[in-house]
Parts: C-alpha cells; sequence; structure tokens
C-alpha cells in the first residue's frame, strides 16, 4: 500500500508539473503575440502600405514638359515624386514597378532617388531634397533641373500633391500611433500572460505575478524613445508655378510664403508629419541597411545556459505553494517537497523569441520592412 501511495503521489506531481508547464508555455506565447502583432503590422504601415497607395494614387497621372528644356515626355507623378525619396516602392528602383509574390523570401522595400539614405538604420532624415532632417522638400523648383522648371506643374496643382501628400501620412500616422497605443495597454500590466495561466492552472488571478515581472524586465526596451521611436518631419516643402501676366516671364516658381509648411503634431513624441517608425537593432537583431538578420536582439538571441538551442527572453515561474491551487507540501507522507528543489520550491523556465522563422525569411521592421515576425518557443 504504501508503494501504491507512492506512485500516486509521484504521479500527481508530475501531472501539475506537466499542466503548470503547459501553462507558462501557453502564456508567454500569448503574450510575446502581442509584440509580434505590431512588429508586423508596423513593417506594413512603413513599407507595404504607403508603396500601394502612391502607386494606385499617382502612377497613372502625368505631367508634361512639352516645349521644356530638356523634355523627353511626359513623367509620371509617381516617378517624380519617388525620385525626391517621397514614399519608400519595391528595391527603391523608380524606373519600374512590380508587386511581391509568395515566393519572395522578404520585401526589399525602399526609399529611391534623393530619399535613399533613409534606408540606413537608423534612417537618415536629411536624405530627401532638401538636406534638412527638418524639412521635407515633395517638389523642387529652386534650380533649372527641378520639378517645376522641368514640367507643367502650376500653383494650384503643386498644393493639391501637398495636401494628399500630408493626408496621407497622417493617416498612416494614426493608424501606427493606435497600434502601439494598443500594444502598450496590453502590455501595462502583461495581463495576457497573468490570465493565460491562470486559466490553465486555476491558480490565484495573480499566481503568475512573479512571470511576469521578468518578462517585464526583460522587455523593457520595448517601449517608445527606448528601443522605438517615432520619425517625423516638423516642415514640409513644395514648388510650383503660377502665372505673371508678363509676356517675357509668363510663368514664375513659387513655394509657400513664409517658408516650409509647419506640421501639427497630433502624435504624441512625434514632431511634425509621421515618416516612419523604427525600432532598434538591440530589439530585433536585425542590422544594417540590407536588413541582415543576426539573431543577437532581445527578441530572439541565444539563451547561453540553454542546452536545447533556446532562444529570446527566458520567463520562470515558481508553482507549488500556498497560493497554488496544487501545494507541493500536502501529500500522504506529510513530506514538504519544497526544500528538495534548488531555489525553495519547484520551477517552470520557458524561453519565447520572435524572429522570421525558414529558410531565406528575413523578418524587419526597418528597412525592408517584411511583415513576417512569428512567435517560437522553447524549453
Amino acid at each position: 500500500m504504501l508503494f501504491v501511495y507512492l506512485i500516486y503521489e509521484t504521479a500527481k506531481l508530475s501531472r501539475e508539473k506537466i499542466r503548470h508547464q503547459f501553462a507558462i508555455d501557453a502564456a508567454v506565447f500569448v503574450e510575446m503575440t502581442n509584440y509580434s502583432d505590431f512588429l508586423n503590422r508596423t513593417a506594413y504601415v512603413n513599407g507595404a502600405f504607403p508603396m500601394r497607395i502612391f502607386d494606385e494614387g499617382f502612377y497613372d497621372t502625368k505631367l508634361d514638359c512639352d516645349m521644356k528644356s530638356g523634355c523627353n515626355g511626359a513623367k509620371s507623378l509617381w516617378w517624380i515624386l519617388c525620385q525626391n525619396g517621397v514614399f519608400p516602392m519595391r528595391s527603391g528602383d523608380c524606373a519600374s514597378r512590380s508587386d511581391y509574390t509568395n515566393s519572395d523570401r522578404y520585401w526589399d522595400i525602399k526609399y529611391g532617388g534623393k530619399g535613399a539614405g533613409k534606408n540606413s538604420s537608423p534612417p537618415d532624415m536629411s536624405a530627401n531634397p532638401s538636406g534638412n532632417p527638418d524639412v521635407m522638400t515633395i517638389l523642387t523648383g529652386l534650380n533649372p533641373e527641378d520639378d517645376a522648371n522641368r514640367f507643367w506643374l502650376n500653383w494650384d496643382d503643386a498644393n493639391q500633391i501637398y495636401k494628399l501628400y500630408v493626408q496621407i501620412y497622417q493617416l498612416l500616422g494614426s493608424v501606427e500611433d493606435a497600434q502601439l497605443s494598443v500594444l502598450m495597454r496590453l502590455a501595462a500590466s502583461h495581463n495576457f500572460l497573468r490570465k493565460s495561466y491562470w486559466l490553465n492552472t486555476g491558480s490565484d488571478l495573480n499566481a503568475a505575478q512573479i512571470a511576469s515581472n521578468i518578462f517585464q524586465s526583460k522587455m523593457s526596451n520595448f517601449a517608445i524613445n527606448s528601443g522605438l521611436k517615432y520619425y517625423c518631419y516638423p516642415k514640409i516643402n513644395f514648388y510650383g508655378n503660377k502665372p505673371t501676366g508678363s509676356m517675357f516671364q509668363p510663368w514664375q516658381v513659387y513655394s509657400p510664403e513664409g517658408g516650409p509648411v509647419s506640421m501639427a503634431t497630433p502624435i504624441s513624441n512625434c514632431n511634425g508629419l509621421f515618416q516612419l517608425m523604427y525600432v532598434s537593432e538591440s530589439i530585433t537583431g536585425v542590422h544594417g541597411s540590407n536588413a541582415q538578420p543576426a539573431h543577437d536582439g532581445t527578441l530572439n538571441k541565444a539563451v547561453t545556459s540553454s542546452e536545447y538551442g533556446s532562444r529570446g527572453v527566458e520567463v520562470n515561474q515558481p508553482w507549488g505553494g500556498s497560493g497554488d491551487n496544487f501545494v507541493v507540501s500536502k501529500n500522504y507522507f506529510n513530506h514538504d517537497f519544497m526544500g528538495d528543489f534548488p531555489g525553495g520550491g519547484p520551477t517552470v523556465h520557458v524561453s519565447v523569441a520572435i524572429d522570421g522563422y525558414g529558410q531565406g525569411i528575413k523578418a524587419s521592421v526597418w528597412p525592408n520592412p517584411t511583415p513576417k515576425f512569428q512567435v517560437r518557443t522553447y524549453p
């Protein structure tokens, strides 16, 4: 009978250990999915969305240059804006347009022309026709080869292009701001982690507070102005032609009266018009302008103490104490197992990582924004 009781008590311990291990695995996976979703959505806002919007809205709009010096035929407004580094597109190639397919391992979405410097990590906001990180010039006009001199770009059309550009990036900025706000609310107390653990173990709602605290300490740099940063333009400038009424100079190049237009700042920590959200290499483990994955960021670095190739954020959670639904000290033999484990009690452990998984897959927020981040847990 003693042997039967021993088997029974051992089986109970084993069953509860498995229950708590599954619970912490599920809890950190669900919690980390919030961050993975944010990274993927941000990659869309940084790259695919503006690429598609400008392609649909401006590609078929032509600006004529007949009788202008050096005219080689009408040009697409899409091409002109691409050359000025106004929006990102595939390969930064302003000469052609093409879509991505399911076979593409990553999306090399970049700024072209004068905006190529923004493809760095972090982006160089001075990479635009003005050469000023605080002023984005979307249509040029000071020099003979600039847009307002090369094309029949009247002042009314230039204003419409400017307004559309501002509306597009205000919309993208509001989407990104909403995504960040949702993540910060969800991650504030790590409720997904704590409640998932509670639902799978039946323990107290705050039983996973230790795991929550550990997770927070490892992810502390996943915050605005720490590992996350808005890149915005405080001012926008553009040029166009106005009729003068003079037969000797019928048109004259103008820019906004008083200089570049100051942008409103509806987004906290974004001084001006939103351009992109940057996530630090120290978080994603993606380096350089080619977005090469090094797997050394907070989300995917190797766990050196692991024998199983574990990566990412390590989380430990003790169980079996007085607040647990299963107390290890209560058994037929009246033996307190708490003192039989290193650290003063049994603990379950898991590592959770975010990365682009699969041969040749490169997940990135910036540069080459590719929304292919996935969550994976390790022993």
